[in-house]
C-alpha cells in the first residue's frame, strides 16, 4: 500500500487524493485493531500483508491471487460473526425486555400490597405512595445499599397527595417491538426493522418511497400504475415500468435478506402488497389506536384512562409523518391529519392537569403543543390561566406576547377576541 501511495506522489497525483488514501488507511488499521481486540485474535499483520501483496500484484501472480482469497475468506467470517452478534443482540433485548416486564410487574404488586395493608384510611394510601416510590426509585438506581426511608408524610402533605392522584401515577411505557418480522416507526424520521435488524442505510430512495406508500396502504393491493405514476410522472410507460422493477428489486433485497421466512413483497395480477402473512408493529398505528381508547375513555367518563392513552400516544409522535423525507407529496394530508390529532392530545392533557390543579405538568404539555405549533392559540389561552393560577402575570403578559407575535408573523392576523378578553380579565387592564 505503501509503495502505491509513493508512486501515485511520483507521478504527481492531487494532494487531495493522498490525504483521502491516508485517511482511509488509517481508519482502517483502526478498525482492523478494534476487530482483533473484540475477537481476541491478531488478525491486523495479516490483513495488513494481505492487503499489500493485492496492491502490489499489478498482473494476475500467484501472490495476488492468494491474497485475494484470504481476504474474502475473512470477509466471510467476518459477516457470519456479524450475523452473530447481530443475534446475541437480539437475545439480549428479549432478556431485558423480560426483565423489565418481570421487575415492573413486582413493583406494582408490591405497591398494591402497601395500599391493601390497611383500613384504607388516607393517611395510609399517602404512605404506601411514598414507600413504594422510595422502592422503586432504589431499584431503578440500582444502588448498593437502599437510601434512607422516607419519613410518613405531615397531614398537610396527606391532602396534597389527595389531589394529584394523577401525577404519581407514571407515564404507560411504550411497547416493545422485538417480536414482530417488521417494525416501522414513521412519526419522525423513518427507522425500520427487519427480523429484529435495523436498516440502516437505502441503497434507493425510490424503493424507499414505495415502501412507505405500501406501508401506509398495508392490507390494499397497489396497482403497478399507481406506484409507476406517483414515482415517475413525466416517464413513458415502458420507462416508468422499468424504473419500477429496478426500485422494487431493490427493495426486496432490503426486505428479503433479513432473515424473513417469506417474502415482504407480494405481486399478484398487477398489484403489490406487503405480505400479510407476517407481522408488523408501526407506530402510526399504534398512535391512532391509543388516540382511538382515549376518546372513548373520555366519552365514558374514564378521565385515568383517557390521560394514560394520551399520554402513551404523545410518547409515540417523534415528529411529523416521514420527517426526512423532503420530496414525498402525497402523504401531506395524512401527515397533517396526525398532528392535529397530536395537538388535540397534548390540548387535552393540559387542560386535564389544568382542571386538577398540576399547573406544572399542565404547562409542559402546553409548552410541549406550542413548539409544535406556535399559533395553536387555545393552548396559549389555556397556559395564560395557569400561570395567572400561579400569580405569574408577567407570564401571562409574555404568553400573549407570543401568542400574538406567532399569529402575525406566521398568519397575518391578530388574536381571537376571546383570547384578547381573556388577557385583559386576567392581568385586570381596563
Amino acid at each position: 500500500m505503501r509503495k502505491n501511495l509513493d508512486e501515485r506522489r511520483i507521478r504527481g497525483d492531487s494532494g487531495v487524493a493522498e490525504i483521502q488514501m491516508d485517511y482511509s488507511l488509517n481508519h482502517l488499521t483502526a478498525a482492523v485493531n478494534e476487530l482483533s481486540r473484540l475477537t481476541e485474535t491478531r488478525l491486523s499483520s495479516a490483513i495488513e500483508r494481505a492487503l499489500a501483496d493485492l496492491d502490489n500484484a499489478l498482473e494476475y501472480t500467484s501472490t495476488g491471487i492468494e491474497a485475494a482469497h484470504k481476504l474474502r475468506l475473512w470477509r466471510a467470517d467476518y459477516l457470519r460473526l456479524t450475523a452473530e452478534l447481530d443475534a446475541t443482540t437480539r437475545s439480549f433485548r428479549l432478556i431485558e425486555r423480560e426483565l423489565s416486564r418481570r421487575i415492573e410487574a413486582a413493583l406494582t404488586g408490591w405497591e398494591r400490597r402497601f395500599e391493601a395493608a390497611g383500613p384504607g384510611t388516607m393517611e395510609r394510601r399517602a404512605s404506601a405512595v411514598g414507600r413504594a416510590g422510595w422502592l422503586r426509585g432504589f431499584l431503578r438506581q440500582g444502588q448498593a445499599q437502599p437510601p434512607a426511608m422516607p419519613e410518613d408524610p405531615s397531614p398537610e402533605q396527606v391532602k396534597l397527595l389527595s389531589r394529584v392522584p394523577l401525577l404519581y401515577k407514571p407515564t404507560p411505557p411504550i411497547p416493545q417491538t422485538y417480536d414482530a418480522d417488521i417494525e416501522a416507526r414513521i412519526l419522525g424520521p423513518l427507522e425500520l426493522g427487519v427480523a429484529g435488524a435495523r436498516v440502516l442505510r437505502w441503497s434507493s430512495l425510490k424503493a424507499r418511497a414505495i415502501f412507505q406508500y405500501l406501508l401506509i396502504h398495508q392490507g390494499r393491493p397497489i396497482r403497478r400504475e399507481v406506484l409507476m405514476e406517483l414515482e415517475w410522472p413525466e416517464h413513458n410507460h415502458n420507462s416508468a415500468r422499468n424504473n419500477l422493477n429496478v426500485a422494487l428489486y431493490s427493495l426486496r433485497n432490503v426486505l428479503d435478506f433479513k432473515g424473513l421466512d417469506v417474502q415482504a413483497i407480494l405481486h399478484k395480477e398487477g398489484c403489490y402488497t406487503l405480505n400479510p402473512a407476517l407481522t408488523y408493529w408501526i407506530d402510526r398505528t399504534e398512535f391512532l389506536s391509543m388516540i382511538h381508547d382515549a376518546q372513548r375513555a373520555r366519552q365514558a367518563g374514564g378521565i385515568q384512562q383517557a390521560v394514560d392513552a394520551s399520554r402513551s400516544a404523545v410518547q409515540l409522535y417523534r415528529g411529523p409523518l416521514f420527517e426526512d423525507d423532503l420530496a414525498g407529496e402525497w402523504y401531506l394530508a395524512e401527515r397533517r391529519h396526525l398532528k392535529e390529532l397530536y395537538l388535540q392530545a397534548l390540548e387535552f392533557l393540559a387542560a386535564t392537569y389544568c382542571d386538577l390543579d398540576q399547573l406544572l405538568i399542565a404547562i409542559e404539555f402546553g409548552q410541549q403543543a406550542i413548539s409544535t405549533d406556535p399559533c395553536y392559540e387555545a393552548v396559549h389561552r389555556l397556559l395564560m390561566r395557569c400561570y395567572a393560577r400561579q400569580h405569574q402575570q408577567q407570564l401571562v403578559g409574555r404568553q400573549y406576547q407570543l401568542c400574538t407575535a406567532a399569529l402575525r408573523d406566521e398568519l397575518g392576523v391578530s388574536p381571537a377576541a376571546e383570547t384578547v378578553q381573556l388577557f385583559y380579565a386576567l392581568t385586570s387592564i381596563r
